[in-house]
């Protein structure tokens, strides 16, 4: 390969530049959500849950786009910390459904002011358009992804 190639691979790499940005945007709100002892995917998982009311570890997977021994995993840290309760499918037993407890919803209120000023410094830095363009764009590059043949 040419040095021009390489280079323009390293700079237009699109799994790697939004890698980047995905990583670095994790630390901050982990960061910030720290007095809160949640991470920003258990938030996030939270925001869902709270959202579908009662759903399954299978449809809570398909949502969140996780694997489902990420999404088990994350489930034990939240009823560990009794922030959901999960319970057997009364419609299919081999299933288990996960809701929110009162303290789930708790600290769910308690983070939702922390997102909201990572998520408001963002579009105020980068303008409300070019940030709903950037969404955008996230979900047609998320649509190649799932259409890729």
């Amino acid at each position: 390969m040419e040095k021009s190639e390489v280079e323009s691979i390293l700079q237009a790499c699109a799994c790697a530049n939004l890698r980047t940005v995905s990583r670095s945007l994790t630390q901050l709100y982990n960061q910030l959500l720290q007095p809160t002892g949640l991470k920003i995917t258990q938030y996030y998982m939270l925001v869902n849950i709270y959202q579908y009311k009662k759903l399954s570890i299978s449809e809570l997977s398909d949502v969140m786009m996780l694997d489902q021994t990420t999404i088990t995993r994350n489930v034990n840290v939240l009823v560990k910390n009794k922030f959901v309760h999960v319970e057997r499918d009364t419609h299919d037993s081999r299933s288990k459904c996960v809701s929110l407890t009162s303290i789930g919803t708790k600290k769910l209120h308690e983070a939702t002011p922390i997102w909201m000023k990572v998520q408001d410094k963002i579009e105020v830095e980068i303008g409300t358009d070019n940030y709903q363009y950037l969404l955008r764009t996230l979900k047609q590059v998320q649509h190649i992804i799932t259409h890729y043949d």
